[in-house]
């Protein structure tokens, strides 16, 4: 956990209320500052998610965000198989006729 408050503090150094509250954790938990001393920064990386499509059962795929400036502002999502199954899904989901779905 401390390494992702280290990755989202990075857009906020220049905030008073952000330095407060680590001043706060460090102050409060020798455990948060010996984590913390770490540097440990957890990167945002892509994680698997499964849907399940009436026409063509479960799809598994990777999903990445790109974030287009500050994590909280505009983002770029793709969607890629995770594996071969749920390319050849996808592949008979987009020959559907708009009709069939």
């Amino acid at each position: 956990m401390a390494a992702k408050f280290r990755r989202a503090m990075a857009e906020h150094l220049a905030e008073p209320a952000w330095k407060a509250l680590l001043g706060r954790l460090e102050e409060s938990s020798a455990e948060f500052r010996e984590i913390w001393a770490r540097h440990e920064v957890v990167g945002a990386g892509s994680r698997t998610k499964v849907f399940r499509n009436a026409h063509v059962g479960l799809l598994r795929v990777e999903h990445t965000d790109l974030w287009l400036g500050p994590s909280s502002g505009p983002r770029m999502v793709t969607y890629a198989p995770a594996d071969e199954e749920t390319r050849q899904r996808l592949d008979r989901l987009q020959a559907l006729e708009p009709a069939d779905v």
